[in-house]
């Protein structure tokens, strides 16, 4: 049984509930206590053990009536086979055809042919379920798949053999075996359709967020300037997930007391007033600070797609980063905090793309605001990230003002869209600006953004 419990954690996983390891542990120590007898028991264990929300409690109890559901073959074999009644002339015309046809009635050794004329429908769908576990449907994922894993239980079943049953019963002249011929092939064609509504009833559970996954994962990997308007919707909703797993994980505590660290020197500033004697004991603690973000994204036409992604990451992560200075620039250098601060953050960044993505990029004059109006606020405790492609349509770079950045900042990163060899040609100044940063990267899709984003919480909670 536990590779079926194994088989539902699959199937409540491919309905959209995160299903961690120790919360399967737990249903399986659950349901072993409980048992299978008593169904609603069960289904509330389930539910409970898995099910972190309301929400999630539905989902579970759904996928449950879904995946223990056992009414195939409900009808039966024989189900469909004329019944006497009270009226004489029906039984004497039953009795007329008995005398004159042959009874169907199989003598052979094949398992499904006798399950099928016995019409025995718990021994079938047991044998349909071991086929299935064989055949690992719970890996389907498309509907063009019901054909292949249909065929595939069938054939584990004994469908071949089955066939080769039928046809050598159907040689010949004798009418009993010509009518066990007949009844066996109705009853593979009952069996085909028995067996393809299983296999759609497990497509609609396995393959239930298959194609929007597939689709989530292409997005991550795409280039941001590729990414049509209609996924943006989904964009926004990946980017709020990537962010909502990076804080989970950032999220700690600012102090945290090393417990088995005496710090010796605070230990005895505190006990002077005993003579020395160590009635209070302090343990070392360390400081996990925020890092303070002040971006600065170029929003001109080649990059305004990374810039929109950019800040959409950092500004779903308030309560990772300690402060989020968010400027843009085409030429000059334009802060947006208000615009945050007034709006929701999917609106804010639609409103600064309308009021400040025009124009041709002029990172001098950028570097030239940044100096008059932020070089002061810039410290040893703020890392400066610059998203653009430092194209400078043949302008003066002012590098220098960047290396006055680099002396102040903890860290300056440049993220460039484009690929590290065209990092240098034409009007890019990309190499005038390299020696100062202390990390330059590639970032054109969300996979870059998440990764970058990761070392740079990891760097700044780091002990």
């Amino acid at each position: 049984m536990q590779q079926t419990l194994e088989n539902f954690y699959k199937a409540v996983r491919a309905a959209g509930v995160a299903v961690a390891p120790a919360n399967s542990i737990e249903a399986s120590r659950a349901v072993a206590l409980v048992g299978y007898r008593e169904r609603g028991i069960l289904k509330h264990a389930l539910s409970m053990n898995l099910a972190k929300s309301h929400a999630d409690q539905l989902l579970v109890e759904e996928c449950f009536e879904q995946f223990f559901r056992f009414d195939a073959f409900r009808d039966g074999a024989r189900d469909s086979a004329p019944q006497g009644g009270d009226d004489p002339a029906a039984s004497a015309e039953a009795g007329d055809k008995k005398t004159s046809t042959a009874e169907p009635r199989y003598e052979g050794e094949l398992p499904l042919a006798k399950m099928l004329m016995a019409g025995d429908r718990t021994a079938l769908a047991v044998a349909m379920q071991q086929a299935a576990r064989d055949a690992g449907l719970t890996d389907i994922w498309f509907f063009t798949q019901k054909s292949l894993y249909t065929q595939q239980i069938l054939q584990r079943m004994g469908l071949r053999e089955l066939q080769d049953e039928i046809r050598a019963l159907g040689e010949g002249s004798c009418p009993t075996r010509i009518a066990t011929a007949g009844a066996l092939r109705t009853a593979k064609d009952r069996l085909y359709e028995e067996v393809r509504d299983f296999v759609e009833r497990q497509l609609g559970m396995f393959g239930k967020t298959a194609v929007q996954s597939l689709r989530e994962r292409h997005l991550q990997k795409t280039r941001l300037s590729n990414i049509d308007l209609r996924d943006f919707r989904i964009m926004h909703e990946l980017v709020r997930k990537m962010a909502r797993r990076l804080s989970a994980l950032y999220s700690r505590k600012r102090k945290r007391a090393d417990r088995g660290q005496l710090d010796f020197a605070r230990t005895l500033r505190r006990n002077v007033a005993h003579d020395g004697v160590l009635f209070e004991t302090h343990w070392k603690t360390r400081f996990v600070d925020k890092p303070r973000v002040l971006v600065l994204c170029d929003v001109s036409g080649s990059v305004q797609a990374y810039a929109r992604f950019l800040l959409l990451f950092l500004h779903s992560l308030n309560d990772v980063l300690k402060r989020i200075d968010s400027y843009v620039f085409t030429g000059s250098l334009a802060s947006v905090n208000d615009i945050f601060d007034s709006y929701p953050v999917a609106e804010a960044i639609d409103k600064i793309m309308a009021e400040h993505g025009f124009g041709g990029s002029d990172y001098g004059g950028m570097l030239l605001d940044l100096e008059r109006d932020c070089l002061r606020g810039i410290d040893h405790r703020t890392t400066v990230l610059i998203l653009g492609d430092a194209r400078n349509n043949n302008l003066d770079p002012r590098s220098h003002i960047l290396q006055q950045v680099h002396q102040r900042a903890k860290r300056v990163i440049w993220l460039n869209p484009e690929p590290e060899s065209f990092w240098n040609t034409g009007d890019s100044v990309m190499r005038n600006y390299r020696p100062y940063c202390h990390l330059t990267k590639t970032c054109n899709t969300l996979d870059h953004l998440e990764r970058l984003l990761d070392d740079l919480l990891r760097a700044a909670t780091a002990a």
